[in-house]
């Protein structure tokens, strides 16, 4: 039917134009939606498919470390063989999406929570677009049990220490006194370089990490300087021979280079395997030592400090965490311990007074 050009209907035209174009662009044209009675409405595919909004959510997160990305990306591709890849948008009711996250046999709860990440993404990225509902909305995280910190004792750190100087290239135990003394994360230490030590100041700058080969921001997105005890200095001074080409001459070259490296490789560490599997695991077990992550050097730091009585918000800091809530709350043990009985003392003592005044008064 012939539509008059009247200027009521040309305004009409341009806006209509103007959608298709803009539809065009964010790759969510429909035929059906625009001309639904042309040939291809019938012929298309349903509008708005679900690959369709995942591939958009995966663009929008390009600046993501490529590991991520990676996680994410198997991640739909989960769903999509869960939900149907080309299913409408509009067709993933909250109903037809809960149904799936709870009759899917999920390995573990954390893996479920991590897959549930991406899939909020893309649904509030569609919702948004489409002004639709989030389907999302009310499915909650699964409840998972956290695993305490299992700290090596004062006596197995030095016990496992000892057996890599003797045993092993210095610099495995240069790497593994570093991670002791300072309680960095293992994606922290290995992409340490010499540049970011202060001599000076005896601080070490913590500005990056290293996953699976690649260079990315810190898991708390804040740069923070590390003190270094006596011990730290020692295990960078016996990495100089190695890894600081001009041991006195500060080039930009020693700068710019890693500090630790694998003895197997002479290159810098790739991640934080090989160290866990050539090394660490043979020394708990030459040393009779009950099995723990390589992980746990980091609680090992944080536990001795608070034994020695230092403060939390110090240790916090030092490693890494935004507050010394979070440190509270992990080590609430270990803090406890940590004041050798005098907190318990000073109750015991009042409840001692207030049972010798109740005598006096009766």
């Amino acid at each position: 039917m012939a539509i008059p050009p009247t200027p009521a209907n040309e305004r009409y035209a341009e806006k209509l134009v103007e959608r298709v174009r803009k539809a065009v662009d964010r790759g969510t044209f429909d035929w059906a939606e625009f001309f639904p009675d042309s040939p291809q409405a019938k012929k298309a595919k349903p509008a708005h498919t679900f690959k369709q909004w995942c591939d958009l959510w995966l663009d929008t997160k390009g600046r993501l470390a490529k590991n991520t990305l990676s996680q994410y990306r198997n991640a739909l591709d989960v769903w999509q063989g869960l939900l149907g890849a080309d299913s409408a948008m509009e067709s993933l009711s909250h109903a037809v999406v809960a149904a799936k996250v709870g009759k899917t046999p999920w390995k573990s709860a954390k893996l479920l929570n991590n897959y549930l990440i991406p899939l909020r993404g893309v649904f509030a990225l569609a919702g948004r677009e489409l002004e639709i509902g989030d389907p999302m909305e009310g499915i909650e995280n699964s409840k998972h049990q956290a695993q305490p910190p299992d700290p090596l004792s004062q006596e197995e750190m030095e016990q496992v220490l000892n057996h890599m100087r003797q045993h092993f290239d210095i610099r495995v135990w240069a790497y593994f006194e570093m991670a002791f003394m300072t309680g960095m994360r293992p994606e922290e230490l290995i992409e340490l370089r010499w540049g970011d030590v202060d001599w000076g100041a005896g601080t070490i700058r913590v500005q990056r990490a290293r996953t699976s080969g690649e260079v990315k921001p810190l898991k708390t997105y804040n740069v923070r300087d590390v003190d270094l005890m006596a011990r730290a200095v020692a295990a960078l001074e016996a990495m100089k021979p190695w890894t600081m080409v001009g041991s006195n001459d500060k080039t930009d070259q020693d700068l710019g280079r890693r500090i630790f490296e694998s003895p197997v490789t002479g290159r810098p560490w790739h991640d934080e395997r090989s160290q866990r599997d050539t090394f660490w695991r043979p020394a708990l077990r030459a040393c009779g030592i009950r099995w723990r992550r390589a992980y746990q050097t980091r609680h090992t730091y944080a536990t001795n400090a608070l034994a020695a009585g230092v403060n939390p918000a110090y240790i916090a800091r030092q490693m890494g965490h935004k507050n010394a809530k979070m440190l509270f709350s992990v080590y609430a043990k270990w803090i406890d311990g940590a004041d050798r009985g005098r907190e318990k003392a000073k109750i015991e003592a009042m409840l001692d007074q207030k049972e010798k005044t109740r005598h006096l008064a009766g």
